[in-house]
């Protein structure tokens, strides 16, 4: 449970961050014409439905490390790997919203039970980045998003679709 006035803050702030920028994301892919949830601009790359189960996904994984749980694989490439076999579980928009809400639940959840140590410790970060703290990392999990939003809207002026989808 919360305990102090600056952690129970922070947490509101947190949550309020991650809701927008998880609605973001959704509003990214229900706004992509549904013959171009599939496409991508190359064989490399991620196609819009792609990108947001790997999101999703990145939530779960996220939360672990903020856990306390580094994410087991060594290396970014293995973490490609991994993820993009991931991915291929989530091939439709309702199941990539429905992971996104479920794990978006668990972060919400895990936010909650925060009190000041916990909140004041150190991380580890994956791929033997070094250290964070807490307080610092749980700001990534909503800048992931709005990464991943942004490259989804990339993909649609690609395709020809100008509209900011606000």
């Amino acid at each position: 449970m919360t305990e102090s006035p600056d952690v129970a803050s922070f947490v509101r702030q947190a949550k309020a961050e991650f809701r927008q920028a998880q609605a973001g994301l959704l509003r990214a892919l229900r706004s992509t014409a549904e013959d171009r949830l599939g496409w991508s601009p190359s064989p490399s790359a991620r196609s819009p439905i792609e990108i947001g189960a790997h999101a999703a996904i990145a939530v779960e994984a996220m939360l672990g490390n903020l856990d306390d749980s580094p994410f087991p694989l060594p290396a970014p490439a293995d973490a490609d790997a991994w993820f993009r076999e991931e991915e291929r579980r989530y091939a439709t928009l309702e199941l990539v919203a429905q992971l996104l809400e479920t794990n978006g639940a668990a972060y919400e959840n895990w936010l909650d039970a925060l009190d000041e140590p916990r909140l004041s410790a150190d991380i580890a970060l994956p791929f033997g980045m070094g250290s964070c703290p807490r307080r610092v990392a749980i700001g990534f999990m909503p800048m992931h998003l709005n990464w991943h939003t942004a490259q989804i809207e990339y993909i649609q002026t690609i395709y020809g679709d100008r509209d900011t989808h606000f």
